[in-house]
Protein backbone atom coordinates (compact mmCIF):
# COMPACT_ATOMS: atom_id res chain seq x y z
CA UNK A 1 0.00 0.00 0.00
CA UNK A 2 2.92 2.37 0.63
CA UNK A 3 3.80 2.21 -3.06
CA UNK A 4 0.28 3.18 -4.08
CA UNK A 5 0.27 6.17 -1.73
CA UNK A 6 3.65 7.22 -3.14
CA UNK A 7 2.22 7.06 -6.67
CA UNK A 8 -0.73 9.22 -5.60
CA UNK A 9 1.68 11.73 -4.07
CA UNK A 10 3.73 11.84 -7.28
CA UNK A 11 0.57 12.32 -9.35
CA UNK A 12 -0.49 15.18 -7.05
CA UNK A 13 2.91 16.80 -7.55
CA UNK A 14 2.51 16.42 -11.33
CA UNK A 15 -0.96 17.95 -11.19
CA UNK A 16 0.24 20.86 -9.06
CA UNK A 17 3.04 21.55 -11.52
CA UNK A 18 0.63 21.40 -14.46
CA UNK A 19 -2.20 23.45 -12.97
CA UNK A 20 -0.50 25.80 -10.50
CA UNK A 21 -1.17 24.18 -7.13
CA UNK A 22 -3.36 25.65 -4.42
CA UNK A 23 -3.71 29.02 -6.16
CA UNK A 24 -5.56 27.20 -8.92
CA UNK A 25 -7.26 24.51 -6.86
CA UNK A 26 -8.81 26.83 -4.30
CA UNK A 27 -10.76 28.68 -7.00
CA UNK A 28 -12.94 25.66 -7.70
CA UNK A 29 -16.14 24.64 -6.01
CA UNK A 30 -16.87 21.32 -4.40
CA UNK A 31 -19.15 20.60 -7.33
CA UNK A 32 -16.28 21.18 -9.79
CA UNK A 33 -14.21 18.53 -8.00
CA UNK A 34 -17.10 16.07 -8.04
CA UNK A 35 -17.69 16.69 -11.74
CA UNK A 36 -14.03 16.09 -12.61
CA UNK A 37 -13.93 12.86 -10.64
CA UNK A 38 -17.11 11.68 -12.36
CA UNK A 39 -15.65 12.63 -15.76
CA UNK A 40 -12.53 10.59 -15.10
CA UNK A 41 -14.59 7.66 -13.82
CA UNK A 42 -16.70 7.74 -16.98
CA UNK A 43 -13.77 8.21 -19.35
CA UNK A 44 -13.37 5.95 -22.34
CA UNK A 45 -12.53 2.54 -21.04
CA UNK A 46 -9.54 0.76 -22.47
CA UNK A 47 -6.84 -1.72 -21.52
CA UNK A 48 -6.19 -2.61 -17.89
CA UNK A 49 -3.19 -0.23 -17.78
CA UNK A 50 -5.52 2.64 -18.66
CA UNK A 51 -7.85 1.61 -15.82
CA UNK A 52 -5.06 1.78 -13.27
CA UNK A 53 -3.88 5.15 -14.55
CA UNK A 54 -7.42 6.47 -14.45
CA UNK A 55 -7.84 5.26 -10.88
CA UNK A 56 -4.56 6.96 -9.96
CA UNK A 57 -5.76 10.27 -11.42
CA UNK A 58 -9.10 9.93 -9.62
CA UNK A 59 -7.36 9.23 -6.30
CA UNK A 60 -5.06 12.23 -6.78
CA UNK A 61 -8.04 14.44 -7.70
CA UNK A 62 -9.84 13.32 -4.56
CA UNK A 63 -6.78 14.22 -2.49
CA UNK A 64 -6.58 17.62 -4.21
CA UNK A 65 -10.26 18.22 -3.46
CA UNK A 66 -9.79 17.35 0.21
CA UNK A 67 -6.69 19.55 0.45
CA UNK A 68 -8.55 22.48 -1.10
CA UNK A 69 -11.57 21.88 1.12
CA UNK A 70 -9.37 21.92 4.22
CA UNK A 71 -7.50 25.06 3.11
CA UNK A 72 -10.72 26.94 2.39
CA UNK A 73 -12.54 25.50 5.42
CA UNK A 74 -15.18 24.15 3.03
CA UNK A 75 -16.34 27.67 2.24
CA UNK A 76 -17.96 26.66 -1.06
CA UNK A 77 -20.47 24.49 0.78
CA UNK A 78 -21.63 27.37 2.94
CA UNK A 79 -22.53 29.71 0.09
Amino acid sequence: MDQIFKEIQLERERQDKQWGGSDHDDNHSNRDWEDWIIDFANAERGPVADFRGRMLRIAALAVAAMQSYDRTDGWYERK
